[in-house]
């Protein structure tokens, strides 16, 4: 199997792209003392870079010495090209490709087996980082939501519909999601 397409999504060379830095903090912060902390990174629809927010948190994480998973739960298929330049992956980080990605069956994501095998997988990491479908698009996304930890919502600075930014958050209200904030991205 190719590599997991959220590789694309990695910092290239060492740097971060601005702002993932204070994310992290920020999410360090969210968290609290959790251990084996499950953050799902969602937005209302495809266009929203939730694989991109995803990727650079994971890898911001890792630089700090945590044991990360980053998940490509992503099941609406776009992206993927790495591009020319070498993409890092930390030691600390892994990156790995769900079920319902590999079988192209969202339906997969809601299932008992995947729910526990992402438990599973939280329990040997400090923090497991899922780039989950959008939530207005893929129904079955809401289900990793409603088991993480916590969740971060990327919408992009006057692109994304503020009417189905607020239907995203009531879904994940609804879903008993613990909403950790926005990741608003330029756009």
């Amino acid at each position: 199997m190719a590599d997991p397409r959220i590789l694309a999504d990695l910092p290239a060379g060492e740097a971060l792209a601005e702002g993932f830095a204070e994310l992290r903090a920020n999410t360090v912060v969210a968290l609290g003392e959790r251990a084996n902390a499950v953050v799902t990174v969602t937005s209302p629809h495809a266009e929203e870079p939730r694989r991109h927010v995803a990727a650079q948190l994971a890898a911001a994480l890792a630089q700090t010495g945590r044991r990360v998973l980053l998940v490509d739960a992503d099941v609406d298929g776009t992206g993927g090209d790495a591009g020319p330049e070498e993409r890092v992956v930390p030691p600390q980080l892994s990156v790995v490709t769900a079920e319902a990605v590999r079988a192209d069956d969202p339906a997969l994501l809601s299932g008992t087996t995947s729910l526990a095998w992402l438990r599973g997988e939280a329990s040997r990491h400090d923090v497991v980082i899922v780039a989950a479908p959008p939530l207005l698009d893929v129904p079955d996304g809401r289900a990793l939501a409603a088991q993480a930890d916590g969740v971060l919502l990327a919408v992009v600075h006057v692109r994304t519909n503020r009417d189905d930014a607020i239907r995203a958050r009531a879904i994940l209200r609804k879903a008993g999601a613990n909403l950790l904030g926005a990741v608003v991205v330029e756009g």
